[in-house]
């Protein structure tokens, strides 16, 4: 059996491994050119994550995190105002990819192939390669062609708010900030907004939530140019980053603000979420965010995908197509259904929604417990 995978992320990934472990051909055909290990930041590691990578052949390094043993909730003037204690990891995106890129042979993997459209088994090209198999997953992210293609109307919604995003080298982070942020993640609740910073590889990786009120403007570049609800980094006009840095002078305890301050191309990503009420069509089915865009509260979007990947191998022990791609639906569209309604719940109050939460119940909260699990760090010992 040979299966066609659209898209060479880490959702695609997992399914063109795990495909390959139980027999299938797979080709993937990814969209860009390149090494993709620069795309991403700070990254939540579950259970199921880990699981699925050591089954993938691909299992993620000790070396690749950093453990974590608690949230707590900082104050503006440093004081720690309140602590949950949990078994957790943070890594980077790259840490995940990359292993499974290279557990890929290259013979499997495909540059540069922009997908056009589906006919029944085959696949079409922009340039006009073509490719046919059993079996065809869509796992080309949040803006899906294949999603497109057969639910048009299912499109990503913007959640009224942005999250800043960067990474600074471990070499450049104030002592007094890498002391604040070792071994435990800093939650700092200015109104209405709300920063999570953590020690990961290299370096320390902050997210900053904040409610916008001309979204159309942040996200149009110095020439007047607008990218809709993502913008390439290099182009964010200096002034909203100006502003940001300044706001953080303001707001943020002063070992937090000085990670901000030291950010030097900081990342912006309107916050959106979206639920596919199909996930399989004939012979195609989605995967990971090309079915199910989760808010980056749930730490668990590569945690998704590999639940995803994982349900669609073992579903495919049917004795037919049809029944295995059944199964995996109507398992995966509970799943995604919980997860990104667990998404909103933790977003509520950032997008206008006021819940007279404290912020040690969204602390207590955070992440996807119970969906996706707390990682066992004794497996590294």
């Amino acid at each position: 059996m040979k299966a066609i995978i659209v898209g060479g992320s880490v959702g695609g990934l997992m399914a063109a491994l795990l495909l390959r472990t139980i027999g299938w051909g797979v080709t993937v055909y990814e969209r860009a050119v390149g090494d993709l290990a620069g795309r991403g930041a700070g990254l939540g590691v579950s259970e199921e994550l880990l699981d699925v990578m050591a089954r993938a052949g691909a299992p993620f390094a000790r070396w690749a995190g950093i453990a974590q043993s608690a949230h707590v909730w900082m104050e503006k003037d440093g004081s720690i105002a309140y602590e949950h204690r949990r078994n957790l990891m943070a890594s980077a995106w790259a840490r995940v990819y990359q292993p499974l890129r290279a557990a890929l042979p290259a013979s499997a993997y495909r540059q540069g192939m922009v997908l056009e459209r589906i006919e029944g088994d085959t696949v079409l090209f922009a340039g006009g390669a073509r490719d046919s198999a059993d079996l065809i997953v869509g796992a080309d992210g949040v803006y899906s062609t294949v999603r497109r293609q057969f639910l048009p109307e299912v499109q990503p919604k913007f959640a009224n708010y942005v999250a800043w995003r960067g990474i600074i080298e471990e070499k450049e982070v104030p002592p007094e900030t890498l002391k604040a942020v070792s071994g435990r993640i800093v939650f700092c609740f200015p109104r209405g907004e709300m920063l999570l910073s953590m020690r990961v590889p290299g370096g320390v990786y902050f997210i900053w939530y904040r409610g916008v009120t001309d979204l159309k403007d942040l996200f149009t570049d110095a020439t007047g140019k607008h990218y809709g609800i993502s913008i390439p980094p290099p182009l964010i006009r200096p002034e909203f980053i100006a502003e940001m840095k300044a706001h953080a002078r303001e707001v943020l305890p002063p070992s937090i603000a000085a990670l901000v301050q030291k950010v030097p191309q900081p990342l912006l990503q309107a916050i959106s979420d979206m639920e596919s009420p199909r996930m399989t069509f004939g012979r195609v089915a989605l995967l990971g965010d090309a079915a199910f865009v989760v808010r980056p509260h749930v730490a668990g979007g590569a945690g998704k995908a590999a639940m995803d990947a994982q349900a669609l191998a073992d579903s495919l022990s049917q004795p037919t197509l049809e029944k295995a791609l059944a199964i995996y639906e109507a398992h995966q569209l509970d799943f995604g259904r919980r997860i990104v309604r667990h998404s909103r719940y933790l977003g509520a109050d950032l997008e206008g929604r006021p819940t007279q939460r404290d912020p040690r119940r969204i602390i207590d909260d955070y992440g996807a417990p119970n969906i996706l699990h707390d990682v066992n760090l004794s497996r590294f010992a």
